[in-house]
Order: structure tokens, then C-alpha cells, then sequence
């Protein structure tokens, strides 16, 4: 597919579908308000969406697809992975089962970038892709993949103000606050602006994510309500009257922690949606995925980028710096060297070159600069030019650089001992002044000191499962856990959670509700009533600072501890820690037969056969194993592993897929790994990939459960 030559605004003057004026009007507001012009067009109703679809199939030369007249089949979306749909903005909308063939909608089928990720993602099955309306893509992807009720009628409905038809007298927005302290919501924002017609809006989709919302149109009066209220974002408009010079500089004084933003265009603000405090969430998720897929498409065994981009959080973390400045770095580390999977024909053997042509990549795509200059930093002679205060730039690069060496030096498949770490340490000590900053030096070896003891202590790593009421709240603690060597396991609906936690039988279990008093003691008991035994696995609270301190009356119902969600994660840390060493000690006690065989044997309870297919995977083991459920009458289910794929599998009568089918659902039994070379696997009887007997496994589990057949 090449693409026609014409721009999209010609093809729809060309084919009637708009006038010249409409273009002229829409490119106004396009420059104003940024986004697409056809969404543009579609937002004042120049254009209908089979017009504007019409114009884009013409302009790439593909199919095109009107997302808001069909409805999409759950069985076609559950075929797609909910975090690649949201992060490439693409959504599956229909299935041929037999041409095997998966219909897709996203902005532009002619992206080669694009095209093989989702060849990635979908193996097994051939793709075809469909041009759609941005806007009739973005609603489709909130409506099936974000759980939100709405259609494209409703984002028409949220129409771009056009500034220039903002005329008369402004009206003054009531500066009456709520009583913040009484409503159930995710935080405080102050809106700082005298717009009349825009602010509504905004409000309005702050309110929607829960947000509670204090709003004034004058710099002079914010800063009295920032003497009253405790604000973690402040959104201030340019046009407002008063001091918001003053404003902006007491904020950074007495409260360093609010997010303070200055904008100039609420479209805009609305547009690239970083008003919200989970951008920085979503850009590392993102990002971590994004490295993740690119490690795996070239069949590489670890993800280098996102080990680097993960060490690179945790020390900006341990080094106290702040959110902004922590993302950018952390965004640095995981495009590092993005350049050897776009130039895979290159391939230096001094990792240095493949930065700098990075740094070059990422500054052809106009990527921000300081990321940019972070790169072009890396592995700079110091030569003790900075001794004060170091530019973020600096300071970045020196950071990166750290872990980069660390990270290439160091198999992350292995484990570090402390002997080995004494050797490693006096050399980046050695460098010290020349290459790496003391004091970052010295944070990065006490980090990585207490990681490895922390390792010794997590011989087997518990399992941690953890279910919030609002889904984002649980990203970022869920990715600490994992750095801290606990297996994480994530839900957000309480039915589900049930379900999964009966089956799996975690070791701990974290429950995030945000709310007043009476949801959180409405949510406990709910899981009593479903059979949830609080004895079974220590359980923890995470709830809002004010509520927490009145919940201790938890702790008599079987909860370990009451914590607030606002308080430093270190504590829970440390807590999960000394319950896992004790947890240890109880296994340890309990394993009383020694192991007679040579190959690495483990509990179902501790790890599941699909935890374990998942972790052998990646690392193409060639292996066999034997999974033996607790009753010593069943027979055993024999697997073996072909480079990380299963090649071969037989229990009972059963072959291929059918038998992993039925060993996947056993929690109590064991499991055997033993090493084989490619002369020992009998002939392979399976040709699916194991990521489809794993879905496809799943999805029978939970059949089975609501049929009452497994228990």
C-alpha cells in the first residue's frame, strides 16, 4: 500500500465533501487548538463521519470503516491485548474464523511500523487494517477497552471553542468552592481562569475522572484558596488577571509537590492531556511496553531498554527528584538505543555509537530536546567542570550512563552477589570525578546493595496480588513491587478478583479503595461475604489519609494493616519483606522430602504452569516438564519446551493444546524443569504459540468457573 499524493484537505475539496472556506476555517483552529483537521472538520460538522472515512480511504488507498455503525462483538475484543489497543490506538472490530483472518481500525494502515507490531501481537492469525475516524477510533477504544458509556454523538458534543467567537462581556465563574473534605474523589485541582465558555468544559471532564475542582478567575484570589485548600495540580490560563507570577513562585515555596501548569489554550490542555497527575503513569507504561514489544519482535531474551528505563525510575526515586525531571530521565533510559531496532542492519560494537545515533533519531523526530541533549551526555568525560548545581541535562546523562554500564556489564538473568558487587562498586568508585557524579555513584551502590540483599532474602519470590477500585492507582506500586522481586498479579473488578484469587491463592493481598469510611467497609465486607478468608494471605488497605486513620476496627476482621495511599511506599515495603521471610521459614519447615531429581522442581501454589510457560518463554529454554496435581492418582501432564515454545504436550488422552487445557487450572501439586538438547524432544504434536493456548486456556478457566465446574 503506498498512499495517495494528495493531502487530505485537497481529497475532500476535490471530492465536494467540504468547501475551501470550511478547510480555511478548519486549519484556523487546527493551529489554534492543535489536533487532525479532519477531526476538526468533524467536531463543527462540516463533515459526517462516512464523508471524512471516504476522504481517508481515498488519501491512503485502503478500505475504511464506520467504527459508530457497528457494534463490536466482546469475543472479537478480548482477541486483542487492552494495553497495545490503547497505546497505538487501534481496536479490532471483526473476526473471519475461517480465513483465520482479524479486522483492525487505526489512523493509518500504511504505517510499516505499525503493520508489524500488530503481526507481532496477533500470531496466529493474519491481519487486515481499515482506515477509521480518529474520533470514532478514540470513542470505540473508551467505550470497549475503558469500560466509559459513551458514542461519537457525545464527543460532538464536546466541541472545540473558537476563541475568536468568544465575544461580550465575560461572566464571572462562581469562585464558591465544594466542601472538598465531604466528596469521595482522586484529589484537589485549583483552575485559575476567567474563560467563559471553555472553562465549563474542563470542569467537566475533570469532574468525570473525579477530581475535586476549585476554580477562580483571578491570580490574587488562588493564592488565598491555596491558603485553604491543599492542591496537588494548579492549571492557571494566561489571560487571567492579578499576580500569577507571585502565584506560581508560593507554590513552588510552600508546596514543591504541586504540579503547576501554565497554559494558554484549554483545547490544547485537553488535547495532549498532561493536566492529569496520571500522565506520568501512562507515559512509563507506555513506554515500558513499547521496549518490551521491540525486544521480542527481534527475539532478544532480555528487554536491555527497559531494565534500563526501570533502574533509571528507581534511582531518580532514591535521588529525590522531582516527577518532572524523574520522567524525562526515566524516558531517556528506555529510548536509549532505540536506533538499533530502526537500523537493525547496523549493529556497533561500541554501545555509544548506538546512542549517539539515537540522540540523532530522536532530534529528526523533533523529540523534546532535553531527552535529546540527555543522550548526547552519555559517557562525557566530567573533566570537574561541574561542581554547583548541574544542568538536567548533566545530571540525566551521568545517571544513564551509570546504569547503562551496570546493565551491559552485569547478566540480569543471574544473580549479583555481594562479593561480585565489591569488585564492580571500587571500579565505579575509581571513575568517580572523571565520569560519574559522587553522589550518584553513591546512591545507585547503596540501591543496588539493598536490592541484592533483598534478593537473598526472596529465594522464592510471593506472589502479590492486588486489586483497586479505580485501575490506575495500582500502575505504579504494582511496577515497585516487581522491581522489589515480588510476582504481581493485578485486577480491578471485584467479581473477577474472587475468581482468580480462589484459584491462585496469592501470598499477600494489597486492596486499594479510595473513598470515605463506609466504601471501604462496604468493599471488605463484600469479600467476606464471597467466601475471601483474610486469614489465608495477610491482606492490606490502602485507602485516603483521612479515612485510614479511622479504619483500624479492619484489623479485628483478619486485615494486617490500614495504610494510606499518599504515605511513602517504603513502609509497605518493608512489611511485605518481613511477611515473605516469614512465609519463607513456614515452606521451609513444611519441606521436609529432599529433592531427589536434577531439575528445577517448584509448587503450583507458589508458581502456576502459567506463570511458569510465561517465564520460561522469553528466554527460548529448551526443556521438558512435568506437572504433577496433589492427588498422587491422577497421572502427570508431560510438556516439553522447544526454544520457549511449546513443541509437545500429553496427559492422559489428551494432546497438544488440550492437555496444557487441562493442567492449567491445578493450584495445589508440583512441577519439574529439566534441561534437554533438541535430540531428545519427541515429535512435536502442537503448532499454536503458547501466548494463544494461554489466552485460549483462560478463557475455558473462567467457563468452567461460572459453570460451577471448578471450584
Amino acid at each position: 500500500m503506498s498512499g495517495n499524493n494528495l493531502r487530505l484537505d485537497e481529497i475532500l475539496v476535490q471530492e465536494g465533501l467540504v468547501t475551501e472556506t470550511q478547510i480555511r476555517e478548519a486549519l484556523m483552529r487546527q493551529k489554534a487548538h492543535g489536533g487532525k483537521i479532519g477531526s476538526q472538520l468533524l467536531y463543527h460538522r462540516y463533515i459526517d463521519e462516512a464523508g471524512l472515512v471516504k476522504a481517508l480511504t481515498l488519501q491512503f488507498e485502503c478500505r475504511g470503516v464506520l467504527l459508530s455503525d457497528i457494534e463490536i462483538a466482546n469475543e472479537v475484543i478480548k482477541m486483542f491485548p487492552r494495553k497495545v489497543a490503547i497505546a497505538r490506538r487501534v481496536i479490532p472490530f471483526d473476526y473471519d474464523p475461517e480465513a483465520n483472518i482479524l479486522k483492525i481500525a487505526c489512523e493509518n494502515p500504511n504505517d510499516e511500523t505499525l503493520i508489524n507490531e500488530l503481526n507481532f501481537v496477533t500470531r496466529g492469525k493474519e491481519i487486515e487494517l481499515y482506515v477509521a475516524a480518529e474520533l470514532a477510533l478514540n470513542t470505540a477504544i473508551s467505550k470497549f477497552y475503558l469500560g466509559r458509556d459513551i458514542s461519537l454523538d457525545d464527543n460532538l458534543l464536546l466541541e472545540i471553542p473558537d476563541d475568536a467567537t468568544d465575544t461580550g462581556e465575560i461572566q464571572k465563574i462562581p469562585d464558591t468552592a465544594p466542601d472538598i473534605t465531604s466528596l469521595d474523589s482522586r484529589g484537589n485541582i485549583l483552575l485559575v481562569t476567567d474563560e467563559e465558555y471553555s472553562a465549563p468544559l474542563l470542569i467537566s471532564l475533570l469532574e468525570r475522572e473525579k477530581y475535586r475542582i476549585v476554580v477562580t478567575d483571578s491570580a490574587d484570589d488562588a493564592i488565598e484558596k491555596h491558603g485553604d485548600y491543599q492542591f496537588h495540580t494548579v492549571l492557571i490560563k494566561d489571560t487571567v488577571p492579578g499576580d500569577y507570577i507571585d502565584l506560581i513562585d508560593r507554590l513552588r515555596k510552600t508546596s514543591p509537590r504541586t504540579v503547576v501548569r501554565y497554559y494558554e489554550s484549554t483545547a490544547g490542555l485537553i488535547l495532549h492531556g498532561d493536566y492529569l497527575p496520571d500522565f506520568e503513569m501512562m507515559a512509563i507504561k507506555n513506554l515500558d511496553l513499547f521496549t518490551s514489544l521491540l525486544s521480542t519482535k527481534e527475539g532478544m531474551n532480555s528487554n536491555h531498554s527497559g531494565i534500563v528505563g526501570q533502574y533509571a525510575d528507581k534511582l531518580c526515586r532514591s535521588l529525590g527528584l522531582p516527577a518532572r525531571e524523574r520522567l524525562q530521565i526515566t524516558t531517556a533510559g528506555y529510548l536509549h538505543d532505540l536506533a538499533r531496532y530502526y537500523y537493525p542492519s547496523e549493529k556497533p560494537e561500541d554501545p555509544r555509537a548506538s546512542i549517539r545515533l539515537t540522540a540523532k533519531l530522536l532530534q529528526s523526530l523533533n523529540y523534546p530536546p532535553v531527552v535529546v541533549e540527555m543522550l548526547r551526555s552519555m559517557y562525557v568525560d566530567l573533566g570537574g567542570k561541574f561542581t554547583k548545581r548541574l544542568p538536567i541535562e548533566t545530571l540525566g546523562g551521568n545517571i544513564l550512563t551509570i546504569i547503562d554500564l551496570f546493565c551491559d556489564n552485569i547478566p540480569v538473568e543471574k544473580p549479583l552477589s555481594l562479593d561480585k558487587f565489591d569488585t564492580i562498586k571500587k571500579k565505579f568508585r575509581d571513575l568517580t570525578g572523571k565520569l560519574f557524579l559522587r553522589e550518584v555513584v553513591e546512591v545507585f551502590i547503596t540501591m543496588i546493595q539493598e536490592q541484592i540483599l533483598t534478593q537473598q532474602t526472596l529465594d522464592t519470590s510471593s506472589q502479590v496480588m492486588i486489586v483497586s477500585t479505580h485501575p490506575g492507582d495500582s500502575y505504579l506500586l504494582e511496577l515497585r513491587l516487581k522491581n522489589e522481586g515480588f510476582r504481581v498479579v493485578s485486577q480491578s473488578t471485584q467479581d473477577t478478583f474472587v475468581d482468580l484469587f480462589q484459584r491462585s491463592k496469592p501470598d499477600i493481598l494489597v486492596l486499594i479503595i479510595p473513598g470515605k469510611q463506609d466504601d471501604v467497609k462496604a468493599f471488605v465486607e463484600k469479600l467476606l461475604d464471597q467466601g475471601i478468608d483474610f486469614s489465608d494471605a495477610p491482606t492490606f488497605v490502602l485507602t485516603d489519609v483521612s479515612t485510614a486513620q479511622h479504619m483500624t476496627a479492619l484489623i479485628e476482621q483478619g486485615i494486617e494493616d490500614v495504610l494510606s495511599i499518599d504515605a511513602n511506599p517504603d513502609l509497605l515495603v518493608v512489611k511485605l519483606h518481613k511477611i515473605h521471610t516469614s512465609l519463607e521459614e513456614h515452606r521451609r519447615k513444611a519441606d521436609a522430602v529432599s529433592n531427589q531429581t536434577t531439575g528445577t522442581v517448584g509448587r503450583l501454589s507458589d508458581m502456576s504452569l502459567i506463570d511458569l510457560l510465561q517465564a520460561l518463554g522469553p528466554g527460548r529454554k529448551t526443556a521438558k516438564i512435568t506437572v504433577s496435581p496433589n492427588n498422587e492418582k491422577e497421572e502427570q501432564l508431560t510438556l516439553f519446551l522447544d526454544s520457549g515454545a511449546i513443541s509437545y504436550a500429553h496427559y492422559r488422552d489428551k494432546l497438544g493444546a488440550d492437555a496444557v487445557y487441562e493442567a492449567l487450572g491445578w493450584t495445589d501439586g508440583g512441577w519439574v524443569v529439566e534441561p534437554v538438547i533438541q535430540s531428545e524432544l519427541p515429535e512435536s504434536n502442537n503448532n499454536l504459540p503458547t501466548e494463544s493456548i494461554l489466552l485460549e486456556g483462560c478463557r475455558l478457566l473462567d467457563e468452567k468457573v461460572k459453570s460451577g465446574q471448578l471450584l
